[in-house]
């Protein structure tokens, strides 16, 4: 572990955080909007790509330990991290316009070809990506405060693009020639990929890696041994994914209930606005707000204002657009102290595993948010594939039978409680922060030779 400690300036913290725009651009748009594109666009069972998108979550898993592995153990003159996104965001824009562009064939070829796109985006290249940009704070300073400031920059920009993104993709497809145009996503998405690797080279000029930590092992397996032996990263790797199964009913399961409960998809740019704004807001602040208060009591005081406006929402009359919005902007509130405190809780494992362990690994301990990420958001969407084709839900329909309205407003409404609740009982248990002080007065002076 460096001695030295590198200070990190203002315009270098925010220019990482807009990396966040370049991630989000492309991520939001292929898990948020892929789903009801295979639906409603292709006509595809929403079973059949719960079952392909499941499947793909088993090799997805692995692919993030690889990927933290490479990153730690593989160096060039610029670093571990900025050589990976020099070289792979272009590729990265080139595999998500790949996803959209199902041949019409038949469902054999259809199915074959989802697959290969889908993981060639989500398990290859957003995964090496993704690890990278996650894992860069780490290599850029080891200034605690500053670290945790360029995560919560980082959520700052993703809640801004999730919410730019809600606001102009339908304008944007209409613009095209529709959702239930095929040319219309591709063409939509080359557009809002080109200024996501805009917002990524930026990184590449302008973040500038400093320090340089002793290497983890070459064998992934003991990498991989070190982290699920560090219990903290266990907690951590809950809460991550918990976060996002929350954020994905915001992003996928609010289409569908905006189409067929509200009846009216156009809202989704207001819902997503009242859902982010807010913990916008909160993010903005938070960062002063880690000098006054721990990062548990910050996150355990989002998830009670999260399950205050869950159950509000839950006993609430269906199709009330008041109260979905009111209550979006509550929790939205809540929210931001999860969303903008995960990547730093997640950062503070690191250390206690060296303490721990003796052993440094950040990649594959990093990996957890992006492993919880994807595995999360994929679970529920699986989940959802399979629950939507169990009530009778037909992509290509104009509208839903009664008792598939009412299965997707229960599933939106009771799901979220559920999650909340997990939330709250991962944030209990992660007691970590207030052992940091000495686990770091240790790592010092053991790594300065004061101790054996």
């Amino acid at each position: 572990m460096n001695q030295k400690t590198q200070k990190v300036g203002l315009f270098e913290k925010l220019v990482y955080g807009s990396g966040q725009v370049g991630m989000n651009v492309m991520y939001t748009l292929f898990s948020s909007y892929v789903m009801i594109f295979y639906t409603d666009t292709i006509g595809i069972s929403a079973s059949l790509i719960g079952t392909v998108i499941l499947v793909s979550k088993v090799c997805d898993g692995l692919s993030d330990l690889v990927a933290g592995q490479l990153i730690d153990t593989r160096k060039s003159a610029k670093g571990h991290c900025i050589p990976v996104l020099t070289r792979w965001s272009l590729p990265l824009l080139i595999a998500l316009a790949l996803v959209f562009m199902v041949p019409d064939t038949n469902l054999a070829l259809k199915t074959a070809f989802i697959f290969i796109t889908y993981n060639l985006f989500n398990t290859v290249v957003y995964t090496y990506t993704t690890m990278a940009y996650g894992t860069l704070p780490t290599y850029v300073t080891n200034d605690p405060i500053d670290r945790s400031q360029m995560m919560i920059y980082a959520m700052l920009f993703a809640g801004i693009t999730q919410t730019v993104m809600a606001s102009t993709i339908a304008p944007m497809l209409d613009f095209f020639g529709g959702m239930d145009q095929q040319s219309a996503w591709v063409k939509s998405c080359l557009v809002f990929g080109v200024v996501g690797v805009i917002f990524l080279y930026a990184n590449c000029v302008f973040v500038k890696e400093r320090v340089d930590n002793p290497a983890p092992p070459e064998n992934i397996i003991q990498g991989v041994k070190y982290a699920v032996q560090n219990k903290y990263w266990l907690i951590s790797l809950g809460m991550c994914m918990a976060t996002q199964v929350a954020l994905t009913f915001n992003l996928t399961v609010s289409t569908y209930y905006l189409k067929d409960v509200v009846g009216n998809m156009g809202l989704m740019g207001a819902f997503i606005a009242c859902c982010n704004m807010p913990g916008i807001v909160m993010m903005i602040f938070m960062p002063q707000m880690l000098k006054k208060f721990s990062k548990r009591s910050m996150y355990l005081a989002g998830t009670v204002i999260m399950l205050a406006a869950n159950l509000v929402f839950a006993f609430s009359p269906s199709g009330n657009v008041g109260i979905l919005m009111g209550t979006a902007l509550i929790r939205g509130i809540g929210f931001g102290f999860p969303m903008g405190l995960n990547n730093a809780m997640v950062a503070e494992c690191i250390d206690y595993g060296e303490w721990r362990h003796g052993v440094r690994v950040q990649g594959p301990l990093f990996s957890a948010n992006s492993v919880a990420q994807k595995v999360g958001q994929g679970l529920l969407t699986s989940l959802f594939g399979f629950f939507l084709t169990a009530i009778g839900y037909i992509g290509t329909a104009e509208v839903q039978a009664a008792p598939t309205v009412s299965g997707i407003d229960a599933f939106f409404k009771w799901g979220p409680v559920v999650v909340t609740l997990l939330m709250m009982a991962f944030g209990w248990f992660f007691d970590l922060e207030k052992k940091l002080p000495q686990i770091r007065e240790e790592l010092s002076a053991k790594n300065s030779g004061g101790q054996e």
